[in-house]
């Protein structure tokens, strides 16, 4: 997924008519929440699509690495459902559209997957966040020996990237008690984290198992799938429960026992190693850093979009109650025994 958040520029009608023309799908059209593509829900419930168009700065190779990812997934048996790219009326999974202003646009069918967004549960269970960290270390074993062209691309949702972040969208922040909170962090992870890369595993990860992107059973007990891969990226391999662990906190009564048990659940299945696990703390406040900076961004570029700032007050909010807790603290709570 590219860096620019600016939609395309097509309509529900435009939508319909191209999902028609180019993947032989008719029904009800919706549009979705989207950062940087178009999504758009057609179908009726039991045999519902979604189409995507995607944004026009994201390479076609990128897709064709997550239909490949997909495939993988599938034959891995990682979730019970995972969704495989449906081939067009030419026998292509990915199509290129043209918008009214004549820019070009790669677009795609995946099939609809039934379930809650994680977002949707109120009381999330210990049992439920243990079985997002066990299949996302499934996810990341079926994909030890994958490698991509594609996935050797700038991102700036990538945390070996996040003091660039910092750096270029700090001073966007408007109010410089937030700007002073995000300075503690970011020197702890000077401190902390820059002396020990070395020692950090690389793999490549989903990179982006937020409350959006987990979907669950009607009981919320259960992991459906994990959907979106598009900030898919080579990177540390420590990085990808740090990720779902800091959304499963969000607005949650004692957010560390909750990102413990999701935790907990990644390391039965694919074990940390020393250094990941003194250094996830770190990771999990410089993940709050740096989507409140890029937050900043992508709302001075869009600022109508308001799929981009939904998880923000959620993230000041734990921002400062991590703030206030001893770092040696919370991470012998994040790994307790």
């Amino acid at each position: 997924m590219t860096d620019s958040c600016v939609l395309p520029d097509f309509d529900v009608n435009e939508a319909g008519e191209i999902a028609r023309r180019l993947f032989a799908l008719d029904g009800p059209v919706k549009q979705l929440d989207g950062e940087r593509d178009l999504n758009f829900l057609i179908g009726d419930k039991g045999n519902r699509y979604v189409f995507k168009i995607a944004n026009a700065e994201e390479a076609p190779a990128m897709l064709e690495c997550q239909h490949e990812v997909f495939e993988r997934l599938a034959v891995a048996r990682v979730f019970p459902e995972i969704a495989t790219a449906r081939e067009s009326v030419n026998g292509k999974l990915v199509e290129s559209v043209c918008s009214k202003s004549g820019i070009e646009h790669a677009c795609r069918v995946m099939p609809y997957i039934e379930g809650q967004m994680l977002s949707q549960v109120g009381n999330l269970q210990a049992e439920l966040l243990q079985d997002i960290g066990r299949r996302l270390a499934l996810l990341d074993r079926a994909l030890e020996s994958f490698s991509h062209p594609a996935l050797e691309r700038s991102l700036l949702w990538r945390m070996d990237n996040a003091l660039d972040v910092l750096d270029s969208f700090k001073s966007l922040v408007a109010d410089s008690r937030q700007r002073k909170t995000i300075d503690y962090f970011e020197s702890g992870y000077r401190a902390r984290v820059l002396p020990r890369q070395q020692e950090l595993r690389r793999a490549v990860i989903h990179n982006d198992a937020n409350r959006a992107n987990v979907l669950v059973d009607e009981s919320g007990l259960r992991v459906v799938s994990v959907i979106d891969f598009g900030d898919m990226i080579e990177t540390w391999l420590v990085i990808e429960p740090v990720i779902a662990a800091t959304y499963v906190m969000l607005g949650q009564p004692d957010p560390l026992a909750k990102a413990a048990s999701l935790l907990r659940g990644f390391d039965t299945e694919l074990p940390l190693q020393p250094a990941e696990i003194e250094l996830v703390y770190d990771f999990i406040c410089m993940r709050l850093c740096t989507s409140i900076c890029i937050n900043a961004h992508q709302v001075a570029l869009e600022p109508d979009n308001e799929y981009l700032s939904i998880d923000i007050a959620d993230s000041w909010n734990l921002l400062v109650y991590l703030r206030d807790i001893d770092p040696a603290a919370a991470r012998a709570a994040l790994f307790p025994g």
